[in-house]
């Protein structure tokens, strides 16, 4: 094959998600970001200084910062501050003529999001399309079907790649903005930090060198103490607090239509809210949701008086609402949307948990109305069914025994749920006539069972997690 055939099968192998397919589905879900909230950070010493270490903005960066680390608890509007930095990066480097922005969304629901190898993967794709000339340092380790495979699913092959990429003098400035790095599995998400830090910590590098210049927005992540950082809270408290201010108020607008809303209520809710908030964006949107489906003045100021501070409580709050008998099927909702290895789509999912419609529904209708169900805690987007956060999952999974009957017999216990969801895949193959070493599920098959190809793909996963 020629060069640029074999330039473009290498591309094309890389290849495993669209940032920004991810980031805009990212934004439907959670709301375009509030005017004035999140521009505080292009002012913050240490990011103007990770910004301008390459000499671009005018003045020279002491310090050479080129690992730059954003850390902040659940809900405290990390992801949207990442959405506005891959924005505000992208004008930035379309004003220069050798810079270009990289990122990546990682997300714990998502097996093509939420691995070392995933990141590395996405990483090296977005350079190799970025800057062509490049694809040289691949090539070698793309030459065969079988090393291709090889290099896709091995984080120390993607490093050597990655690594000669961002060594080379033509990669030029290179920003990177990586969001959410702590929903990562463990193991090998501390293997990559390492390296990164080892990579990135010391001094700008000469100018024969490219100038890859690194941003991390997660939660805390030990592998990362000593780097340079900006912690949302407590240190930027006041910053993050001053954008719930703003999210609040352009939410409680909203409320507005409501006969006797006066400037005097508003500023009563507003203020209610903000105390009750914790600093989290994550619950003042929780219970918008809520106050946007009352009537009147006096249903909305009752809810906030009801309403518990806290996410936990939140969670919990929602699970109570399900009526008692929709709690089994929706517990077995909750079990497949937290653990599947990759988001589920309705007709799946309603295969997993036997979702039945009364006679003029259709299935997917039944299966709307069964995640439904569980309120805000789950969310649909063209099919698929997620959590709503990173957050709600680690709720339903939490280890502690509730004290409360129905949110214990809500909570899930990680091994006998996955042995749950393994037994279920297993009966899928089992009662599918599949008979045969090489599987292939034509159309009709799939229709028949629209859980058999997540089963033949996934049984084994449960099965290593349940043990």
């Amino acid at each position: 094959e020629t060069a640029e055939q074999a330039a473009s099968t290498c591309r094309n192998a890389l290849f495993l998600t669209d940032p920004h397919v991810d980031r805009e589905s990212l934004i439907s879900a959670k709301g375009t970001r509030v005017a004035g909230t999140c521009e505080w950070i292009t002012h913050n010493e240490s990011y103007r200084a990770w910004l301008n270490a390459d000499g671009h903005g005018g003045g020279s960066n002491k310090d050479g910062t080129r690992l730059l680390w954003i850390s902040g608890g659940p809900g405290k509007g990390k992801t949207m501050l990442s959405v506005f930095l891959t924005e505000e990066l992208e004008r930035h480097t379309a004003s220069i003529e050798s810079a270009e922005l990289v990122f990546f969304f990682c997300s714990a629901q998502d097996e093509k999001r939420n691995t070392a190898v995933a990141v590395l993967r996405g990483l090296v794709h977005q350079i190799v399309v970025k800057r062509p000339q490049l694809v040289k340092h691949a090539l070698l380790f793309f030459k065969t079907p079988e090393r291709t495979q090889q290099t896709l699913s091995s984080l120390e092959t993607l490093w050597i790649i990655f690594s000669k990429l961002v060594a080379d003098n033509e990669l030029g400035t290179m920003f990177c903005v990586l969001d959410g790095l702590d929903e990562c599995e463990e193991s090998t998400l501390r293997m990559l930090l390492l390296r990164l830090v080892s990579l990135l910590a010391g001094k700008a590098p000469s100018s024969s060198h490219g100038m890859f210049q690194l941003a991390i927005i997660s939660r805390d992540l030990s592998t990362l103490q000593g780097c340079k950082r900006i912690r949302l809270d407590p240190d930027n408290n006041e910053k993050v607090v001053s954008d719930i201010e703003r999210f609040v108020s352009a939410r409680v607008e909203e409320l507005s239509r409501i006969e006797g809303f006066t400037n005097d209520f508003r500023a009563s809710v507003q203020t209610a809210l903000l105390e009750r908030a914790k600093g989290t964006f994550l619950w003042v949107g929780f219970v918008m949701h809520e106050l946007s489906q009352k009537q009147t003045c006096s249903e909305i100021w009752e809810a906030l008086e009801d309403l518990p501070s806290g996410l936990p409580a939140i969670y919990g709050r929602m699970l109570l609402r399900i009526p008692a008998k929709q709690r089994e099927m929706s517990r077995a909702i909750l079990r497949w949307v937290t653990l599947a290895v990759r988001p589920l789509q309705l007709q799946e999912l309603a295969a997993a948990t036997g979702v039945r419609p009364s006679s003029p529904m259709t299935r997917e209708q039944a299966s709307r109305d069964a995640v439904a169900l569980c309120g805000p805690l789950l969310k649909i987007q063209e099919q698929e069914v997620s959590l709503v956060h990173q957050s709600a999952r680690e709720y339903l999974l939490r280890k502690e025994r509730d004290s409360d009957a129905v949110l214990e017999e809500l909570r899930l216990r990680a091994e006998l749920s996955h042995l749950e969801l393994a037994q279920k895949c297993l009966n899928c193959i089992a009662q599918s006539g599949l008979q045969y070493h090489t599987i292939y599920i034509d159309a009709q098959l799939a229709g028949e069972s629209p859980l058999l190809r997540y089963a033949t793909l996934h049984w084994p996963e449960h099965v290593r997690s349940c043990s």
